[in-house]
């Protein structure tokens, strides 16, 4: 009886200390991205975008798994998700919410609820595993902050800020009833650079193009050359002067469907950190397209002049 007793009394006395661990504990952790949440709010509302920004791996349109560890997904908002993590049998709640901070910047915040088990036995193995489970957590928002502190994973191109190179340009156009071919804008360019040999004046940069569509059967195609200094509208041939301050630019290799994203791309950058333009977007051919027929080797940069 005593023996029993003695096997008992512990016994109890681990239950009832179990039960005074706490069901649940609550986290909080926020981190900022230097990337404006227009941008943020882009891609996490995408569904087809999630497999590239969500750590773990996708097991259906719910579920992910995250170090072995299920997390479904039960809400997605504009502002952020709630999930349910099984972090080895203990039951994690996640709550996941991001506001716009100052200077295009924007503030992650993770909220988690550890719950533990009613089961007194597993209850304090859990509770042993509060901060193992809370790491993986930290470790979640870590990882969904790296990704969104890219700005080639987020626009999918590497998009930056830069100085605008020249100032001088000597620039000409013409108007085409069809979009215009890689030799019609060649023999744009050709025409402005002998107009440059003419005056003998050195060539600094390659040469710029923007083509515009100024309505269903009419396009514009504009090119201009830039040059050491400035020579004096003549004709057809005019001066451009380009101010020497940022610059939005983004590089891409590829044809005219990949320069359209990546111009459409540049487009959202510059609307999502709120940018104003002194002038018209163009595309700098550093390629020649003219000897290069293998479009998919094409390398341009698209440029965007911006204010400050």
């Amino acid at each position: 009886m005593k023996k029993a007793l003695y096997l008992l009394v512990p016994v109890l006395f681990f239950i009832g200390a179990s039960y005074l661990l706490p069901s649940q504990k609550p986290t909080t952790e926020t981190v900022s991205v230097a990337m404006p949440a227009d941008a943020v709010i882009r891609v996490m509302t995408n569904p087809q975008e999630w497999t590239k920004w969500f750590p773990g791996k996708k097991v259906n349109d719910s579920t992910f798994t995250y170090y072995d560890n299920p997390i479904t997904i039960q809400k997605v908002l504009m502002n952020g998700f709630k999930a349910t993590m099984i972090n080895d049998g203990m039951e994690v709640s996640l709550d996941f919410n991001f506001i716009a901070d100052y200077n295009a910047k924007t503030s992650f915040t993770l909220n988690t609820v550890m719950k533990l088990s009613y089961n007194p036995f597993l209850r304090f193995k859990q509770f042993l595993q509060l901060n193992s489970a809370e790491d993986d957590s930290k470790r979640l928002l870590y990882q969904i902050q790296d990704y969104f502190s890219d700005v080639s994973k987020v626009y999918g191109y590497p998009i930056e800020m830069q100085k605008v190179p020249n100032s001088s340009y000597v620039s000409t156009k013409q108007t085409f009833d069809h979009e215009p071919s890689t030799d019609e804008i060649y023999a744009l360019i050709d025409e402005v650079n002998e107009f440059i040999a003419g005056v003998e004046v050195k060539i600094v940069n390659y040469p710029i193009l923007n083509v515009f569509r100024e309505d269903s059967s009419t396009f514009t195609a504009m090119v201009a050359v830039p040059t050491e200094r400035d020579i004096p509208s003549s004709g057809k041939f005019m001066l451009k002067n380009m101010m020497l301050g940022n610059i939005v630019v983004c590089e891409v290799t590829g044809d005219k469907t990949v320069i359209q994203k990546c111009n459409e791309a540049v487009k959202n950058y510059v609307q999502d950190h709120r940018k104003t333009s002194p002038a018209i977007s163009f595309e700098r051919l550093i390629t020649n397209r003219r000897t290069i027929k293998d479009s998919t080797k094409w390398r341009t940069t698209i440029n965007y002049p911006v204010f400050q």
